[in-house]
């Protein structure tokens, strides 16, 4: 009787041994995973913060073309001008790829399923950024070109020509879609109680 009490307890203390050990694998996989998340809800705060600005940029723009204004467009001023979207865009492109990276980090991780649920969610945002990034990139080559015509005399409907265009149609879109999915991974965030 004596052996299997020592036995019983001997088992016991194993099995708590190993449920400790599980438990100290588990935080640090949920202090990783946190770790993850910060560092890329921080890399998609710099894109939001600069696709802001980005937007503010393109109205000021579209306010001096409709308003006659195309010194900005055009010789120095335009090569400037197009350079600093271009230094933009690849910013952006730069911050959602590291966000994207960070994200993908939170899969690999064994447990924290909360996690991965939001990492999940939010690199199906990103892959909505990527193409409006690109559609963003195309709509400015193609304003671009519209500017040198203004420029040059020609005529240009250019407010026509911004609303009809199918990539103005599909930012709004990406952009309605990816709030969507920011939203849903907020939601995710906030019910499972993750912290960042």
């Amino acid at each position: 009787m004596k052996k299997l009490l020592v036995a019983g307890l001997i088992a016991a203390l194993c099995l708590s041994t190993l449920a400790f050990v599980a438990g100290c694998g588990g935080d640090k996989n949920k202090d990783e995973a946190k770790s993850y998340m910060k560092k890329g809800d921080e890399y998609i705060d710099a894109v939001e913060t600069t696709w802001e600005g980005l937007e503010e940029k393109q109205t000021e723009i579209a306010t001096k073309a409709i308003g006659g204004d195309y010194s900005a467009f055009t010789g120095e001023a335009g090569a400037a001008l197009q350079k600093e979207f271009e230094d933009t865009f690849a910013a952006i492109g730069k911050d959602i790829d590291a966000a994207d990276a960070e994200y993908r980090k939170i899969t690999g991780l064994e447990g924290v399923q909360d996690y991965k649920d939001y990492a999940a969610k939010m690199m199906e945002a990103i892959e909505l950024m990527k193409k409006q990034l690109a559609a963003a990139q195309t709509l400015l080559a193609k304003l671009s070109e519209a500017l040198t015509a203004l420029a040059q005399g020609q005529q240009v409907d250019l407010i026509s020509m911004m609303m009809e265009s199918e990539e103005m149609t599909m930012l709004e879109q990406l952009g309605e879609d990816i709030d969507k999915l920011m939203k849903e991974a907020e939601q995710i965030k906030l019910d499972k109680k993750l912290e960042s």
